[in-house]
């Protein structure tokens, strides 16, 4: 059975740490209650399974409940599922709301609910999913019959995307890749990025001629995609790193020196942080509100060097997770795009990127208190300079 979380979601929402009982440094105060918190307790209640009658309340109590604080649906969403004792996940509350806003009236439809929840889910287009609907009515398919049919489908899309840009181009705004493309990146090099990331970045925030800056390049994945791709073969790159892995990339500590490019001059800017630039918290004198404050630092004068080599209605696109622990949350991602907003940029783009290809081992304790989880997924926001 549920009960109300120690920490309300009016405070969470308010702030970017979470403190745990077990947290060393002083605890914040609480703040008001929110017309949410009973709204979460009530969710909390539903069944895992019954999609529909999630998804109708969200859209019919949570959503406007939230709006009339301030805060929008995406939003509302990611940080009820990381309110502590809260059973459902991101992405199973962003299933739930499509398949009530797709079929509201499903109960007075033909197939079984489990089909219009594959269908909400998994098409976009609803041309497409009422083919599918009429498809699984006349051919009387199994549920396993039609997804495999949505399945092959995909699959031959992919291919056909496959071969008119040379990678593997995503519709949706997760990006999840099994194995990096071996053509892009060093093998074994420690912090690889799969280059199909950076791929559909440069396809969705670039154009032709553009000059691209990595300041943080690695073992070169931007430079890679970019000579790889005919698609991208007109734009130009420049990388830099503190340990350069070949002579393509040149040496810069860019948290020190900036980022040696002139004023005004860039188009797109993608900043991939190295995996320790977020703190873990694993020492027991951790303290999160300096670790927060030392990474918004690093963090703001990777910003400000940025804004200044972009041209006016150049792009950044920047990797950055949330870092947890037994201290709570910092949610990074969120006060990254709170200083961008505060700087002058416009926010145009926000993907998903779950750690397909790594593996995150966190020994289960049994202490009392919050049980951390592994961040398993980063956010890729991208925002435009006016």
């Amino acid at each position: 059975m549920y009960s109300t979380p120690e920490i309300p979601f009016s405070h969470y929402s308010a702030r970017g740490v979470i403190m745990s009982k077990t947290a060393t440094a002083i605890r914040p105060k609480r703040s008001k209650s929110s017309s949410l918190d009973p709204l979460i307790e009530r969710l909390n209640a539903f069944s895992a399974d019954n999609y529909w009658d999630l998804g109708k309340f969200l859209v019919d109590k949570v959503i406007p409940a939230a709006l009339e604080e301030g805060i929008f649906g995406d939003q509302v969403l990611k940080r009820m599922s990381d309110v502590p004792g809260f059973k459902f996940p991101y992405a199973m509350l962003k299933q739930c709301m499509k398949f009530y806003t797709y079929y509201p009236d499903v109960q007075k439809r033909k197939l079984p609910e489990i089909f219009y929840f594959d269908l909400a889910t998994k098409v976009d287009d609803s041309r497409k999913r009422d083919q599918y609907e009429r498809m699984a009515i006349t051919n009387k398919w199994t549920i396993s019959e039609f997804q495999k049919k949505i399945r092959e489908d995909e699959l031959a899309r992919r291919e056909d995307q496959r071969t008119q840009f040379g990678f593997d181009l995503k519709e949706r705004n997760v990006w999840s890749f099994d194995i990096p493309d071996p053509r892009f990146g060093r093998s074994g090099y420690k912090g690889r990025l799969p280059g199909q990331i950076i791929a559909n970045a440069l396809y969705y925030y670039t154009g032709p001629g553009a000059v691209v800056v990595d300041p943080m390049a690695g073992s070169g994945t931007t430079g890679d995609v970019l000579g790889n791709l005919e698609y991208f073969g007109n734009r130009k790159v420049r990388m830099y790193d503190i340990n350069p892995s070949d002579e393509r990339i040149e040496r810069a500590n860019v948290l020190l020196t900036g980022i040696p490019e002139q004023s005004s001059t860039v188009d797109f800017v993608f900043l991939d942080p190295p995996a320790d630039f977020y703190p873990g918290g694993e020492d027991s004198d951790f303290s999160p509100e300096i670790a927060k404050s030392e990474t918004m630092m690093k963090l703001k004068s990777l910003l400000r060097e940025t804004i200044r080599i972009l041209k006016p209605g150049g792009r950044v696109s920047v990797l950055t997770e949330c870092s947890t622990g037994a201290f709570g949350t910092i949610d990074f991602p969120y006060e990254f795009t709170a200083v961008a907003r505060e700087s002058g940029l416009k926010q145009i783009g926000k993907v998903y990127v779950p750690r397909r290809t790594e593996v995150i081992k966190r020994a289960i304790t049994g202490n009392e208190g919050l049980k951390p989880m592994a961040s398993d997924c980063r956010e890729l926001l991208t925002f435009e300079k006016i």
